[in-house]
């Protein structure tokens, strides 16, 4: 085997902004690999706030290409690395190279059914909420589910969401704080996000607080996701 690991910057149309963060590009690591004529690919961004970063994503690999071009498939890769953008990129090479040896699509050789079209969730970044709401009836005019970025900054949040369901009643809208919010700032926004007609509430405390959602109540269903 021979094994290619390179960077793209892809800089992105827009800001993206989040709680503590605004991206305007995205680093991704692309892994190659060849054998016998053929050769499979696969990229992963990482998770910047885990370290797990290009720089990182890259050491890892590096660490391993001996055993890589030695000759490794997607069991022994299990063992190889941990978790993470670099085994991810990894992985998804193998997978490639795989299905293209075989002539086959990738959902076949993994035993699953065809894949089929699934409703997909457009994500609104954090800004004025002016700003989100023009975006959800512009140019997620036609989407069915949007997921809102907040940043815990109250009434500013609330103002978001309510600007976003005034212009899409008609849409499912979920919502992720990023780790943004404490319990006093989410008990402050459950009326409103009630009120919307919010169906999730995605990374609400920094991690290793989630005991912190024991204290929260809300009169309505919702699934209240945890950080990771």
């Amino acid at each position: 085997m021979q094994l290619t690991v390179t960077r793209e910057l892809i800089p992105l149309s827009a800001p993206f902004t989040i709680t503590g963060y605004t991206f305007t590009d995205m680093t991704v690591v692309v892994v190659r690999i060849a054998e016998l004529g053929a050769s499979g690919e696969g990229e992963a961004a990482g998770v910047y706030y885990l370290g797990d970063d290009a720089d990182q994503m890259c050491a890892a690999l590096e660490s391993v290409r001996r055993d890589v071009e030695a000759g490794i498939d997607r069991a022994s890769l299990r063992r190889l690395l941990p978790p993470g953008g670099a085994r991810n990129a990894l992985d998804c090479a193998l997978w490639d190279l795989e299905a293209k040896r075989l002539r086959q699509p990738v959902w076949r050789i993994a035993g699953l059914e065809r894949p089929r079209p699934l409703l997909t969730t457009y994500t609104i970044p954090a800004k004025d909420p002016g700003a989100m709401a023009e975006q959800a009836s512009g140019a997620y005019a036609e989407a069915k589910s949007l997921k809102l970025k907040l940043t815990g900054e109250l009434p500013l949040d609330a103002e978001r969401v309510r600007a976003v369901y005034r212009a899409r009643p008609d849409a499912w809208m979920g919502v992720d704080a990023n780790q943004g919010f404490t319990p006093d700032s989410l008990n402050a926004l459950l009326p409103d996000l009630i009120a919307c007609k919010v169906r999730l509430l995605e990374q609400p405390f920094a991690r290793g607080r989630e005991a912190d959602l024991d204290g929260i109540r809300c009169p309505r269903a919702w699934c209240p996701r945890a950080s990771r």
